[in-house]
């Protein structure tokens, strides 16, 4: 396929426009990177900054139970156990009450502090519903925070507990929050942005905010839940479809994870924004460039397709061929311009062509008038004879005969004849020559169809004279003199053989040259013209062969194509 002006701009067009894609695809990728890692980043401090916060505060619940468990009052409680009055023990339990009350209260969590009283089994707590459950608190491990539902007055509750002894015997301090204040930390950790934030612990219901997606948060728990957790990480997870970014860390005291689940979407949604304009931007400049193209390929590469094909046309012959668009630019100047060309060109070949023609014409009648004195001179010569042998008989046939001749070769309004015409004179020329030499005979072999064929006139005499003169009768023995006619697919072939002494097969050659060649002055007349009237006349295969002969002597072969319609 040849690189056209038209594909030559097509392909720089796509040139330029691919490094610019590929080179804003890396760029959009290395943006997306850059901001992923980042994004990751501010999830993990802020999810670490969050984390330290709820365990601060967890350290703090502990320490203020501490604190609350070695109060005075505890001990004067504990101390006055059975010695004291009632009222007094009373008022005792009351003040402490008071002053595990003023304690929760000192905290931004709502919490409780429970009193265990072993020896007692007694309970003093912020909340009137706890009672004293030995296997309870006997099966707790000290120290470690649990996750468990219970019923505060008749509701049911979930909530973090942790048990831890005193430093005054037979006393065990629980401080209990409940999942209310994790909550609405989760609540200020989201803070209406595209991301769920949830508390997580292998195996148990995750902890969530009063808004979360509660389908997101279970399929993301599931997908954690078939992984092994290291302290604090990152994931990237496919969960309904779409792509997320999930980030976690493990408390140190409670030992759940705080799980930040952020959709890719919202992180990239200004990039994708970005992306999708450029994309934009790059269809419409497509969208241009493909106009411009059209443009290009209207007024400029169909207009060049066009001479092209005049060109081709008038290199194949097509001398007529004009171009009749209008391209009304530029090339409109190209077209007229080529259109004058053509019709000179056609003009030229046609003044050619008709110059051609009066050549050929005048040398056919040169060859036809330097063939009539030739004959001429063979039959005035023969009646010279016959008179001089006293065959008046010979004399008034071939007088005859020789009127005959010339009436027909004098008829010049028509340099044709009929294959059929031009046999009978053969014939009458052979019998005349049959009567002089009186040893010969001679045989004509014409198909029917051919006789109607036209031929010049006296195209096939000088092949019968040549017979006659140079064959027959340079022979001892009785002469044979065949005529044969043949025509096949439009090619016609008549065939003169004699039985004479012939030539040679390089002496053949050698004839066949000379009546090829233009005629000089050692060039016979009769075969040369023979040869030359029909390369005018039919050109093609046509012309004056001379192959074997089966009758051992000489064969004067005649070809000519003259296709039927």
């Amino acid at each position: 396929m040849k690189m056209t002006t038209y594909r030559k701009v097509i392909a720089l067009i796509i040139a330029l426009l691919i490094p610019i894609i590929l080179l804003y695809g890396y760029s959009n990728q290395v943006s997306i990177n850059v901001v992923k890692a980042t994004i990751e980043d501010q999830n993990r401090n802020r999810l670490a900054f969050s984390m330290s916060q709820m365990d601060m505060m967890i350290d703090q619940l502990m320490k203020h139970s501490i604190t609350a468990s070695r109060d005075y009052s505890i001990m004067e409680y504990m101390n006055g156990r059975g010695s004291s009055e009632p009222l007094t023990q009373l008022q005792r339990h009351v003040r402490i009450v008071d002053m595990l009350n003023m304690q929760t209260t000192t905290s931004a969590w709502s919490n409780q502090i429970i009193l265990y009283l072993r020896d007692s089994k007694e309970v003093i707590s912020t909340d009137y519903s706890a009672v004293y459950d030995e296997e309870k608190v006997s099966a707790r491990e000290l120290g470690k925070w649990t996750h468990e539902s219970t019923m505060t007055f008749g509701i049911k509750d979930t909530l973090f507990s942790a048990i831890q002894p005193s430093t005054m015997p037979n006393l065990l301090v629980e401080v209990r929050f409940n999942d209310v204040n994790l909550k609405n930390m989760l609540s200020s950790l989201q803070q209406g942005e595209a991301r769920e934030p949830f508390l997580y612990q292998p195996g148990q219901e995750p902890i969530i905010n009063y808004n979360a997606d509660y389908k997101l948060v279970t399929q993301a728990a599931a997908e954690l839940d078939r992984r092994q957790l290291p302290g604090s990480g990152s994931l990237n997870m496919t969960l309904a479809g779409q792509q997320y970014i999930v980030n976690y860390i493990r408390s140190q005291t409670i030992g759940w994870y705080l799980v930040d689940v952020v959709p890719l979407e919202s992180v990239f949604a200004p990039i994708h924004t970005s992306r999708n304009l450029f994309y934009t931007s790059i269809g419409l400049l497509m969208s241009l460039s493909v106009l411009a193209t059209l443009l290009l390929y209207r007024n400029v590469q169909r207009p060049i397709q066009l001479l092209l094909r005049g060109v081709q046309r008038l290199k194949d012959g097509q001398f007529s061929a004009r171009l009749k668009q209008r391209p009304h630019n530029e090339f409109e100047y190209l077209f007229d311009s080529f259109n004058e060309m053509a019709e000179q060109i056609e003009e030229l070949i046609d003044k050619v062509y008709k110059e051609t023609l009066r050549s050929k014409e005048a040398t056919l009648k040169q060859l036809q008038s330097q063939i009539n004195p030739h004959f001429l001179y063979n039959c005035l010569f023969y009646i010279k004879n016959m008179a001089n042998l006293g065959d008046k008989e010979a004399v008034a046939a071939m007088a005859l005969n020789l009127g005959q001749y010339y009436r027909y070769t004098t008829r010049l309004e028509n340099p044709m004849t009929t294959l059929k015409e031009e046999l009978a004179l053969i014939e009458n020329y052979l019998n005349i020559q049959a009567l002089r030499i009186q040893r010969f005979r001679f045989e004509i072999d014409v198909p029917e169809p051919m006789l109607a064929l036209e031929i010049p006139r006296l195209l096939l005499q000088p092949l019968a004279e040549n017979a006659v003169i140079h064959g027959v009768e340079n022979s001892l023995q009785f002469g044979v003199i065949l005529i044969k006619g043949e025509s096949r697919d439009g090619v016609h072939r008549i065939t003169v053989d004699d039985n004479g002494p012939g030539l040679s097969q390089q002496e053949r050659y050698e004839l066949q040259k000379r009546v090829a060649i233009p005629m000089d002055a050692q060039s016979g007349c009769g075969l040369w013209n023979i040869h030359q009237r029909l390369i005018h006349l039919y050109e093609g295969n046509s012309g004056l062969s001379f192959p074997d002969s089966p009758l051992n002597g000489f064969r004067a072969e005649l070809v000519w194509e003259q296709k039927e319609g």
